[in-house]
């Protein structure tokens, strides 16, 4: 028994991300007992996607990575996973596909794709398509460059190849006041002439700007790649270096939100979860563990505490005064849409739109990617920036104007019939969907995670506190197998002098 004589829970997890229904459903099935408390939210969050249509959908391109540059012969102990270590989960793909196979049936997709100039060529943003360079227009001119821009770039601290020493808080070194940028660094690797004629019009596409005020480390948040100069030397002089082939993968006739679903009808029904929607009044840590305190008067005894939530959200409940880290958020639109197959006038399983042809940066066959190709119907998902959606097509009154401009962007592109009224088409416009990297979010959040971890010593840290833009879909499975597998052991020491912590109900 706990202190008061209430009984002691061995785990409380709080939030409502992939991590909790994955470290939670884990426990449950080898008889382990866990709270989980749901301040709001659908289960999964962002990976939870949205019902429309009948059915669940994902929330634009949410795939599966079960390859990595990084991923060693040996898989690695989970204990020594670091969310702090930027692409760390590079290392654990192995896990990661062990246990969404054993849960989902999953396919390849088919590569990927970019929209340039007027063509489709391999995707050199996401998926290494490097065959694409020496089809780019600028090629002799990015290949001029290249060849007396390496060996600068190789010297340069900057150099792509040393991005495991650049600092989580975007700087290259403790001390210094400059922000490697994605704009400044993506110069120096690929060249003014590469970066003008491919990274810096998608970046405006995602972005509405360019991308000077964002991490350099942090790149791929925008979806901007980070070659090594001598790749694209490399493959401009037709001596391509190998690389390995970047694969992804999705559920075969289903999606990443039904495995959310899933997760949560079992995590529900399982006697040895007990789930509060609720949010938390405040969190004490005690000689014994942690006691949680929640608005409609439930207290809660905790060996150990999981907490998702900001570091922020975390010190407030502390009891201490917290600011929230300045943030820029991006804007995202979404649509989904259900089409006739015989109005479709190309495949392809991802596109991404890397000029000003189109108000969308990305377009999503979800039917080609899950495997159905039976169905009479095409379902797509457009992402767009509604800044820049609406910079392209002029004023868009209502939903049913922004539903037009889609299509129009879809037949634009050649990917569908001229005239084309949609069986099914929904939008979702969110004002502040997605986290930038900024300099001064990044070394805020830092300062107040560090802070946290010494007002509560032992918590578990993961999904929004894990680490800076350790929230990816590897990760949260990653941090919820080792929220579930760590065992009970003794907190750190902590100094509570003869109060003991208890509940105001």
């Amino acid at each position: 028994m706990a202190q008061g004589n209430h009984p002691e829970v061995p785990l409380t997890l709080v939030g409502n991300s992939l991590a909790v229904l994955v470290a939670a459903t884990e426990r449950a099935r080898h008889g382990l007992r866990t709270v989980v408390i749901n301040p709001g939210g659908p289960w999964g969050g962002y990976f939870g996607g949205i019902q429309a249509d009948g059915r669940r959908w994902d929330a634009g391109m949410v795939m599966y990575e079960f390859t990595s540059f990084r991923q060693p012969a040996t898989p690695p102990a989970l204990s020594s996973y670091d969310p702090l270590q930027r692409n760390d989960i590079g290392r654990f793909c192995g896990v990661v596909r062990d246990y969404v196979e054993g849960r989902q049936a999953t396919r390849a997709v088919e590569p990927p794709q970019m929209w340039l100039q007027g063509r489709l060529l391999p995707d050199m943003l996401l998926a290494n398509g490097l065959a694409a360079l020496p089809e780019l227009s600028c090629a002799p001119a990015a290949l001029a460059e290249l060849r007396h821009q390496v060996e600068a770039a190789r010297l340069s601290p900057w150099h792509a190849s040393r991005k495991s020493a650049w600092l989580a808080d975007g700087r290259r070194t403790s001390g210094d006041s400059a922000l490697l940028d994605c704009d400044s660094v993506s110069r120096l690797n690929h060249g003014t002439v590469l970066h003008d004629a491919v990274f810096a019009p998608f970046a405006h596409q995602v972005l509405g700007r360019n991308a000077s005020h964002l991490a350099a480390l942090y790149h791929r948040i925008p979806w901007l790649p980070l070659y090594w100069p001598e790749t694209l030397l490399s493959w401009l002089e037709g001596q391509p270096q190998s690389l390995p082939a970047t694969v992804f993968t999705y559920p075969l006739h289903a999606s990443v939100a039904d495995l959310c679903a899933l997760l949560a009808t079992q995590m529900q029904a399982s006697p040895w979860v007990t789930v509060h929607q609720d949010r938390v009044l405040s969190v004490e840590r005690g000689a014994r563990g942690f006691v949680v305190q929640l608005e409609r008067k439930a207290c809660i005894h905790t060996a150990r505490l999981g907490w998702g939530q900001t570091p922020c959200q975390g010190l407030l409940a502390s009891g201490s005064a917290a600011v929230p880290p300045p943030e820029q958020r991006l804007p995202l639109l979404l649509a989904f849409i259900r089409i006739p197959r015989k109005a479709v006038r190309r495949e392809f399983s991802v596109l991404h739109v890397a000029d000003s042809a189109s108000g969308a940066y990305r377009i999503n066959n979800v039917s080609l990617c899950a495997g159905e190709t039976e169905s009479d119907s095409v379902r797509l998902v457009l992402e767009a920036n509604p800044d820049r959606f609406g910079a392209h097509h002029g004023a868009l009154s209502d939903d049913m104007a922004i539903a037009r401009a889609v299509m129009d962007d879809l037949a634009g592109l050649g990917l569908i019939d001229d005239v084309q009224t949609p069986e099914f088409i929904k939008l979702l416009n969110m004002v502040g969907a997605l986290p930038l990297p900024t300099a001064d979010g990044l070394s805020a959040q830092a300062e107040q995670r560090a802070l946290l971890l010494a007002r509560w010593p032992g918590v578990e840290l993961f999904a929004n506190s894990a680490g800076p833009f350790a929230t990816s879909l590897s990760d949260q499975i990653v941090q919820g197998l080792l929220l579930a597998r760590t065992a009970s052991s003794d907190l750190p020491p902590i100094d509570i002098g003869t109060r003991t912590p208890a509940c105001t109900h």
